[in-house]
């Protein structure tokens, strides 16, 4: 299943070209955003395997190319060295620099041709980002390194300044970071918050109580709570690995 993330400050444009993108691959999962930040949010939470990127996301500020900076960032980013950026903009002098220092798939100008959009997006979305994201993940315990296989990890629990991890075959503390930190550091999407407090590894999940808001495990006998507000983002992620 392909996933393709869209960075555009004005939703109408957003809406048009999910819409493009569901005529060309019907399955693929959209990530829209405004803004920079929610965007790079997104790629590392997710792996993405298609950007379309608008240049200027702040009309309001002269000579803005913030889409630009956005792009340079991804490229950055291990994972995404190789994965299509298709850039839409209504500017031409950008382009010739940003080929050779973003590597980008495509230019699409704006008023863009639905027909020509949805060409290149055919054409891109052939390729796959493969998800570097770490096999293993190394944590300082009591002063030593100690490693640990990303897959062995059953789910992690913040509790006074801790993440409480627990493995398959053991449970140590990490103190001084949070739920939020670690899921950027397993940058994988197997693992998810299930509650505030709560990240859970969805291959180790048997069966979950939508009414009792409860997450049964596998090889484990610990009952995890779903978080009321969580509930939503959590069931949809559930169904997306289904």
């Amino acid at each position: 299943m392909k996933e393709v993330l869209i960075l555009e400050d004005k939703e109408e444009a957003r809406k048009a070209l999910a819409h493009l993108v569901k005529e060309v691959e019907a399955s693929a999962v959209i990530y829209e955003a405004a803004g920079e930040e929610e965007a790079y949010a997104i790629a590392m939470k997710h792996t993405i395997d298609l950007f379309l990127v608008d240049i200027i996301l702040h009309p309001q500020t002269m000579g803005d190319q913030s889409g630009a900076d956005f792009a340079q960032e991804i490229r950055a980013v291990e994972k995404y060295l190789f994965t299509p950026i298709i850039i839409i903009t209504s500017l031409y002098d950008p382009k010739m620099c940003m080929y050779s220092s973003v590597h980008c798939y495509r230019f699409i100008e704006k008023p863009f041709d639905s027909e020509k959009v949805k060409e290149t997006i055919r054409e891109a979305i052939k390729y796959h980002t493969v998800n570097k994201g770490k096999k293993n993940i190394y944590f300082h315990v009591d002063g030593l390194l100690e490693m640990v296989a990303l897959e062995e990890i059953m789910y992690i629990e913040s509790k006074d300044h801790k993440l409480h991890i627990t493995t398959k075959r053991e449970h140590f503390c990490v103190p001084y970071k949070s739920c939020k930190a670690m899921l950027e550091e397993l940058d994988s999407d197997d693992f998810i918050k299930c509650n505030r407090g709560t990240i859970v590894n969805l291959s180790y999940i048997k069966t979950v109580d939508t009414v009792n808001r409860m997450i049964h495990l596998r090889e484990s006998e610990r009952v995890l709570e779903i978080g009321p507000i969580m509930k939503k983002s959590f069931m949809s992620k559930i169904y997306q690995k289904m």
